[in-house]
Order: C-alpha cells, then sequence, then structure tokens
C-alpha cells in the first residue's frame, strides 16, 4: 500500500512530506579516519561498518523483537537489511535435542548445538511486523524511503522475495530531540553511529525522548571508542592531529575521528554514561565493542590470571527495560519538558513524515500444509532436476514450490523428510477409508534422511539416488 496515510491513531493522519522539496542526490558519506588504513596503518575483517551492523542484527535476532526503530538511520544502511522479508514463518528454531525448548521464541536457523561453529553461518532474520526509520537530514530520505517501499508489482526484476506475514514501514524527518507520539509502541530502537553527532544540548534530551518516553523494551547503542584513536600504530609518523578533527565544542583538545563528530568517549566514559542513563530511567545495559583491528591493542591487565581486554574500535550498548524503579519518573517530563502530548496535532512537532507503506502477504502456496507425501514428491523432484544425491537444506527450501507446500514451516519440511533432532516425523494423514499407509508409503518415508554437515549446518540426502549421465538427465528434464 504506498503511501498510505492510515495510522494506528485515532488522529486525522498527517501530511506527507513534499517530496520535490528533498534534495535529489543523496550525498556521498564521509569516511571515518579509522577506517581509512592510509591514515591508520591498520584494516577490519570483516569492514568496520558491516561488524556494526551484524553486531545489532544478532541482538535483534536473539531478543526476537517484532518492531523496530531505527533512529539516525541515514540513507537506509540498516533498513534495508531488516525490510527484507525472512526466509520462513516465525517459529522455533530446529535444535538437536527434543528435550531443549528453551528457545520457544527465538528465530529459526538451519541447526542449535552445542558447536557454535556449526551454526555461525545461519540466516540472521528478524521476524518484524513493524519498521520505522528517523534521520534529520533532509538529504538522505529519499534514498530512505526506496529502501522501504514495497517492490512495485509490475516489476519483476529483481524478482519478490517471498513474504509470509505484512509488515508496515514508515520514514519520519526530524530530531531526535523532538517527541512524536507516533513513535511509541516500537519494542526495539537502534542509534548505531549516532550519539557521537548530536550537539549536547540535544545529547542531553536524548534520554529523555527516548527512555523516558518512548520506553522501548531495547535499544542498542554504538559509537566510537576514543581509546582506539590514541592506539594507532601510526598515529605519531603521520601525524593523526593534521589528518583527523579538533573537538568542535571546545569541551576537549582531543582530535576527532570524522569531522562532524562533537563527541567521542573513552570506554570509562562511555560506561559511566550508559550506567547513568540506565540508571535513571529504570533499565539494565551490557557494554562491549567490535571492530578489532589487523594490528589489535589491548589495555592493561591487573590480574594476571585474566586475558587482557581488547580495544575495539566501537564500543556497543544494549539497553533492556528493567523491573526495578528507576532513579527518574518515565513519562513524567511530557508536561514539563515535552509539551505535545498524544493528542496534540501533528503540527505541534517538528517530524514529517516521508512515507508509510504496507508489505502484504507475498509467498507461494495457498497457506495450507500439503501432505508429506505432496513435499516428498516436490523435494524429489527437485533431485531429479539437480541430478544429485545430497544437497544443504537451505538449497531444497530455496525452491518456492517446496517452502510452498510447507506453508512456509522450515520445521515442517524437516518433519515430512524423516526427521532431525526436536523435529519428529510426520505422520501420514489417513485414507479417506481410515486404512494407514501402504507398504510403497511406508517406504517412500524413508527416500531421504536429513543428517548434519559440521559446519554446514543441516543437509537433505536422497537414498535412492542414482547417477545420470547429462544426456539422461536432459531427456529427464524435458519429460
Amino acid at each position: 500500500m504506498a503511501n498510505s496515510n492510515k495510522s494506528g491513531s485515532p488522529e486525522a493522519s498527517p501530511e506527507l512530506l513534499a517530496h520535490s522539496s528533498l534534495p535529489q542526490e543523496t550525498p556521498v558519506p564521509e569516511v571515518s579516519m579509522v577506517e581509512e588504513s592510509t591514515v591508520t596503518g591498520v584494516t577490519f575483517t570483516p569492514e568496520l561498518w558491516m561488524q556494526r551492523r551484524h553486531w545489532a542484527l544478532d541482538v535483534l535476532k536473539k531478543e526476537g523483537v517484532r518492531s523496530v526503530l531505527d533512529i539516525g538511520c541515514g540513507p537506509g544502511s540498516l533498513l534495508e537489511t531488516l525490510v527484507i522479508p525472512p526466509t520462513t514463518i516465525r517459529e522455533p528454531p530446529i535444535r538437536s535435542s527434543k528435550g531443549d525448548q528453551s528457545g520457544e521464541g527465538q528465530l529459526p536457523s538451519p541447526a542449535d548445538s552445542d558447536d557454535e561453529e556449526d551454526i555461525g553461518g545461519s540466516a540472521r532474520e528478524v521476524f518484524l511486523q513493524r519498521l520505522g526509520g528517523l534521520d534529520v537530514s533532509p538529504s538522505v530520505i529519499n534514498s530512505a524511503l526506496a529502501t522501504i517501499t514495497p517492490p512495485s508489482s509490475a516489476s519483476n526484476f529483481p524478482p519478490a522475495l517471498p513474504r509470509w506475514e505484512p509488515m508496515s514501514t514508515e520514514l519520519w524527518l526530524g530530531g531526535i530531540e523532538k517527541y512524536n507520539a507516533r513513535l511509541e509502541g516500537f519494542e526495539a530502537i537502534t542509534l548505531l553511529e549516532v550519539i557521537e553527532h548530536l550537539e549536547p544540548s540535544v545529547l542531553n534530551r536524548f534520554g529523555v525522548v527516548t527512555f523516558g518516553t518512548y520506553r522501548p523494551k531495547l535499544l542498542l547503542i554504538t559509537t566510537p571508542n576514543f581509546d582506539f584513536n590514541a592506539k594507532f600504530p601510526r598515529a605519531e609518523e603521520q601525524d593523526f592531529a593534521k589528518k583527523g578533527f579538533v573537538d568542535p565544542t571546545g569541551r576537549t583538545d582531543r582530535v576527532f575521528r570524522h569531522s562532524d563528530h562533537k563527541l567521542e568517549m573513552t570506554n570509562a566514559e562511555f560506561r559511566d554514561w550508559a550506567e547513568a542513563e540506565a540508571a535513571n530511567w529504570g533499565y539494565d545495559v551490557e557494554i562491549s565493542g567490535v571492530g578489532i583491528s589487523s594490528q589489535p591493542s589491548y589495555y592493561p591487565s591487573t590480574d594476571p590470571s585474566q586475558s587482557p581486554q581488547p580495544i575495539y574500535a566501537t564500543q556497543t550498548a544494549i539497553f533492556r527495560l528493567s523491573t526495578g524503579l528507576p532513579l527518574r519518573s518515565p513519562r513524567s517530563v511530557r508536561t514539563a519538558q515535552l509539551p505535545f502530548m498524544p493528542s496534540s496535532s501533528e503540527s505541534s512537532h517538528s517530524h514529517k513524515l516521508a512515507g508509510k507503506f504496507v508489505h502484504p502477504v507475498s509467498h507461494p502456496g495457498d497457506g495450507t500444509r500439503r501432505s508429506p507425501r505432496e513435499v516428498r514428491q516436490a523435494v524429489r523432484e527437485c533431485f531429479t532436476r539437480w541430478n544429485v544425491g545430497e544437497v544443504s537444506l537451505d538449497e531444497v527450501w530455496g525452491v518456492y514450490e517446496v517452502s510452498g507446500r510447507c506453508a512456509g514451516s522450515k520445521r515442517y519440511l524437516v518433519s515430512c523428510l524423516g526427521g532431525w533432532g526436536d523435529c519428529e516425523r510426520e505422520p501420514e494423514p489417513l485414507s479417506p477409508e481410515g486404512e494407514g499407509a501402504s507398504d510403497a508409503e511406508e517406504d517412500d518415508k524413508d527416500e531421504f534422511q536429513v543428517t548434519r554437515v559440521k559446519g554446514r549446518g543441516l543437509s537433505v540426502r536422497w537414498n535412492k539416488f542414482t547417477q545420470r549421465s547429462s544426456s539422461e538427465g536432459g531427456k529427464r528434464v524435458n519429460q
């Protein structure tokens, strides 16, 4: 539903931002000095921006959130990943042990086990029903808007991916310091490389608006670690002070890694700030980091029995809503510092709606599970067409005829193929006469076998496979 004005609020929907008033070209983002190997003499694998994104996706996946607001979304770097539909319906992950159901509500993966190496490559999927973006810069809105817009039904390239449940998306132009009642209700808020760009007066209102008013269950932050700047292996010979950017606020004599940074905190400063915000608003916080360079540095260790902690290029914080009492009263700031109550009109604040959409359900099949025999028939046709005896479960699942017959449930596919782990073999339905499966049907149940391959996840083996020549395979395909 393109450019929908519908909203969950009983008020009239806000008028859409005039896109003709926006800059038509998205500026090329400035690269941080830390990520310029010619300046620092170090590299990151994967690249630092990619590590930050993977960290956020991993946390959102593990927390099982259903809605995300990306504040400071920029041209849509994180949004373009979150808008991709998950490959299955929302269901528990496939586990190797029938008794372990502790992952209920987590996202599906090829398999879970005690061997983390085997599941490290599992798809990072977040099952979202609502996705939002907010940015203060008009120059990035068009790019972000294109990211969250549903694909056109008239376009067949690239082919649209199946979507098993609808998702709404929205994009707003405005500052983080302004309260917007329509941004309440998101389970998670992300701010990747944002707080270091905020003016001191805006940063002071950060906790008031995000923690105190929006009250997300989860809030993720990444920000530069100033400790890392001082550890550049080539800092002296390259004279980083001439290549970096002096603190524009005048509060310190530090040299920052980006021209627009107003703040770069040390690890100790960031921890103090994050813990104070958490205590103020009733959150627990977990501090860590990402970005160990090709020439890592470490904090001095006071305990010889423990390994020294690495100096990450990027600091991370996970805030989780706590059951404890906050030091400050959430929402009490609305009347004192935020004069925009939920019943106020949209003109009361400076946020402008750039676009709002619904990505409708669109998937193969009619949404009902076919019988196990029909599922195996579709899988058998795949193996015959490919002329192979074993492929990964994900390759089989990538065939829309297969996923459609399973109504989006990868667990059901595994059960139809004989079962594995906590996915028990799916029983055949009784015939209309109430009779059980015939001998041929019983033999058909053992035609496939699901196994685990170290480092590759789950694999499907066709027990009746016989290698055919290319000419035979061609005849078979053409029949």
